[in-house]
């Protein structure tokens, strides 16, 4: 089969229909060019679920029997994607908004440099800018800000390419394979960044527009979950993607993790010390995977 459109965009929800239906009105407000959409529900609650499949067509609806994370996910509309034949699959979180021209700039420029498997644009989150991310083995702090955005645009080349929106053509998941699902939640692009760089296909961040994101920096989910994952999957990437340094980098974890704890606890933020507490003990004894039910019972 023959896509209609050389773009599939893939959405991921988890009991956040509100979001998603947001993102897809976005989308169908597009004129110029008329995306395949495949929507991953991550096993939500009936009433979410009932909430998209009153929602009308206009895009294909994968459901999950239960929650496989941002990789499994995914990894589940990327199959879809493939075998429908889509050129190109825009990985899109539903709390982003991006312009149609934005979309059509950054695959055009993917679309001249063959040699680039992974891109996204500039990305607005609370009024900063962010050009990509550095290797999340290594640095604590791995997005890379900008000043303003930039007036020549170019693809600058990245270690990452934020999962919050990106392009990636389906020759970099067909050599370098899917999002590896053990991470669950974060880290899994930066991997897979990795593994779609050392297959000699590039990852850049195209300068030339920018996208918004506006995460719930309040939310429990983001002080629980969010900070477990992120300190726990640096072990697995050390694991995955060093060999001769990984025993320094799992250390320098281990010490990043003991320094969260104590500020965390300092600051009286007991739910977010449990968090880093838990991630420092996973990471360590390489526990992996789906660990939701240390937080939601």
């Amino acid at each position: 089969m023959t896509p209609a459109s050389r773009l599939a965009i893939i959405l991921i929800n988890w009991n956040s229909a509100g979001d998603t239906l947001r993102a897809l009105d976005m989308i169908s407000g597009w004129e110029r060019q008329n995306p395949g959409i495949i929507v991953v529900d991550n096993g939500s609650e009936d009433n979410d679920l009932t909430r998209l499949r009153e929602a009308g067509g206009g895009f294909r609806l994968i459901r999950n029997d239960s929650n496989l994370g941002y990789a499994g996910g995914n990894n589940a509309g990327i199959a879809l994607a493939l075998e429908l034949g889509y050129p190109f699959i825009m990985l899109l979180n539903s709390d982003a908004t991006v312009s149609e021209e934005c979309v059509i700039r950054l695959q055009k420029s993917m679309e001249d440099s063959p040699g680039t498997g992974v891109a996204g644009p500039l990305l607005m989150e609370h009024g900063r800018i962010h050009s990509g991310g550095r290797n999340i083995g290594i640095h604590s702090n791995t997005r890379i800000l900008v000043d303003r955005e930039d007036t020549v645009p170019v693809l600058r080349p990245v270690d990452y390419v934020p999962g919050t929106l990106l392009i990636a053509r389906r020759e970099a998941f067909e050599t370098a394979g899917l999002l590896e699902e053990e991470y669950f939640f974060s880290g899994e692009i930066a991997d897979f960044c990795t593994r779609v760089r050392a297959r000699g296909l590039g990852c850049a961040v195209y300068t030339g527009c920018t996208a918004n994101h506006a995460p719930d920096t309040g939310s429990e989910v983001r002080d629980t979950l969010y900070n477990y994952y992120t300190l726990r999957n640096r072990f697995l990437f050390v694991k995955r993607n060093f060999r001769y340094s990984r025993g320094f980098l799992a250390l320098r974890w281990v010490v990043g993790g003991v320094i969260r704890i104590a500020l965390a606890t300092a600051g009286g933020k007991k739910e977010r010390a449990r968090a880093f507490r838990l991630g420092l003990k996973d990471g360590v004894t390489g526990r992996f995977g789906d660990r939701n039910d240390l937080f939601f019972g």
